[in-house]
């Protein structure tokens, strides 16, 4: 399930390198760049009412590491395994979305809401379900809101460097109490569209954690169940083995769920593939390569469903000391990228062509009204990459492998994870392209586990990961690309964007919005710190029988609904 926020995944495949792509600077005639496009469903989940369903079964459920902390709020709880996975199970959902990306009331946790403008203000009144409650037993009330606005609204320093946000939470001007504690007003501080993007679902956690910046960052025993709600509660955690078990809450007061067991377990994603044909696991999303595919259509009572994704691959470099802080650089640098051969290695054989999925945005996947492509002078050309380096001083001698200036070698470290398969084959590609203008790319090896802190202490010179969308394309642009945010691992801002980002938040023309969020993607083009290489198509593979969970595009579901059918 995914969840309202943008969410950072490390990138998941099995080990299927490309060699013969990876040493080309070209197109690759072997892929399926010039297939037929394929037409993707909005979801694809198997959905069933409760009543086709049967009470009992396991779903197995494998992640790539351990979740280094279970505030999603928080920057290192800002991870999929979390925020998109765990959470669906045991997190705050108010809205359930459709596959157009509206949404209607959940009312296990809010009963209703209504929306107006006051004063040039929107205003939002929320009657939040008094019968929640935290697994700690206290009610989910208006003060759980006001902690995280206070943690979150980006006026306090020690916060500001843990929170994985403040993309809304900073037009909040005010949030009270009505009637009762279950009455929640909300005042922006102007119109501001996106208010529900907030208080979707999942990013909440109660005051109790957000009274300081040290509280705020100590949740990392997943035996401390009190901060979570919903249809299922952490029952062991065992780190040994790298297993979280989930089974029924019984504090829980919705329709009872469906499943008698949820494990997640830490597992290498080379081995998801083999592990589902194998029926030792029941789930593997994203499916990012055509080996993992084939392995898992080997499991007969499985099907793999696809839909229209929100998970996009890119490139992000780290301009804020060394030769990349040079923005002449990084502009060269994104002019020798190969970004079609890069999308035709990752994705070759899978169903969906990898020309389909190219992606020339920072904000809109290509399936979403408003996509634009603002590649522009950014498109592959090597001639004008080498010639750009030369103009900023780094000059290739006669017979000279990689370039120097003032006699220092024009070298890059790449932050690799050499076990997953996108990570190698992107890093292999682009050391080739690199090398073809020049530039010697060295690898810096690491393991998912490290990964996250390495980003977020800046500890990296240029990587490749994935972003995970949302139904609000233009809410998160300030996360990823904003001054001060601690998501901003490129360490580069621009005044300029700094600008459009606060208009695209508060513009109420829905026209005038996309036409200045693409405004924004044209800066973030030109200041060549994060490069968009590809969308992906969302494949999962699931047992036939297990149902309303799989690929959800824009939807959500009830977790307590997520359930075998019956025989």
């Amino acid at each position: 399930m995914q969840i309202n926020r943008r969410l950072f995944l490390s990138g998941t495949a099995s080990a299927a390198a490309l060699a013969a792509l990876a040493a080309c600077g070209g197109g690759s005639s072997s892929s399926n760049a010039s297939a037929e496009p394929v037409e993707l469903a909005a979801s694809d989940i198997n959905r069933q009412e409760r009543s086709a369903l049967q009470q009992g079964g396991e779903f197995r459920i494998p992640i790539n590491a351990m979740i280094p902390n279970y505030n999603p709020l928080h920057i290192d709880g800002n991870v999929a395994d979390n925020g998109t996975t765990l959470l669906g199970f045991t997190g705050v959902r108010n809205w359930l979305y459709h596959e157009d990306g509206t949404f209607e009331v959940n009312t296990n946790f809010c009963l209703d809401y209504t929306e107006a403008e006051v004063d040039g203000k929107t205003v939002i009144t929320m009657h939040l379900n008094p019968e929640a409650k935290w697994n700690s037993g206290d009610a989910i009330q208006v003060a759980d809101y006001q902690g995280c606005w206070q943690a979150c609204r980006g006026t306090d320093e020690d916060f500001n460097a843990v929170v994985a946000s403040t993309d809304g939470w900073e037009h909040i001007e005010s949030i009270e109490a009505g009637a009762d504690e279950f009455e929640m007003i909300t005042t922006f501080d102007g119109v501001f569209p996106d208010w529900s993007a907030i208080f979707g679902e999942a990013a909440l956690v109660p005051a109790s954690l957000t009274t300081d910046a040290e509280t705020f960052s100590s949740w990392t025993d997943a035996s401390v169940t009190d901060h979570w709600t919903g249809p299922y509660i952490v029952t062991d955690a065992d780190s040994a083995k790298q297993v979280l078990t989930l089974e029924p809450n019984p504090n829980w007061w919705g329709d009872a769920p469906l499943l008698d067991k949820i494990t997640m377990r830490v597992m290498n994603t080379s081995q998801f593939g083999t592990a589902f044909g194998n029926s030792e696991i029941d789930y593997v999303s994203p499916i990012t390569d055509s080996a993992t595919y084939q392995q898992c259509q080997q499991r007969t009572d499985g099907e793999i469903r696809q839909a229209a994704g929100l998970q996009w691959r890119h490139f992000t470099m780290n301009g804020s000391s060394g030769v990349l802080a040079d923005q002449a650089v990084r502009q060269a640098l994104v002019k020798g990228m190969d970004r079609l051969t890069i999308t035709e290695g990752d994705l070759q054989g899978l169903p969906v062509p990898a020309s389909q999925l190219q992606l020339g945005n920072h904000l809109f996947m290509p399936h979403n009204q408003g996509y634009k492509d603002n590649t522009g002078d950014y498109a592959y050309n090597p001639e004008a990459a080498a010639a750009e380096l030369d103009a900023a001083g780094w000059t290739l001698a006669e017979g000279a492998e990689f370039r120097e200036k003032d006699g220092q070698r024009l070298s890059i470290k790449y932050l690799r994870m050499p076990d997953i398969s996108t990570s190698a084959t992107e890093g292999r590609i682009l050391q080739a392209n690199m090398a073809a203008i020049g530039v010697e790319i060295v690898m810096d090896d690491t393991n998912p586990d490290e990964f996250n802190a390495r980003l977020r202490d800046g500890k990296f010179e240029i990587t490749a990961f994935t972003w995970v969308g949302t139904p609000y394309p233009m809410n998160n642009i300030g996360q990823i690309y904003g001054e001060g945010s601690a998501s901003n691992y490129t360490g580069v801002s621009d005044p300029e964007l700094q600008k459009l980002i606060g208009q695209v938040a508060v513009e109420a023309d829905p026209d005038k919005r996309v036409e200045l969020a693409n405004q924004a993607d044209v800066k973030i083009w030109e200041l060549a710190t994060v490069t968009p290489i590809y969308s992906r198509a969302d494949y999962a593979a699931l047992p036939k029988k297990l149902a309303n969970y799989g690929a959800f595009g824009l939807s959500t579901g009830r977790a307590e609904d997520v359930g075998y059918m019956a025989e």
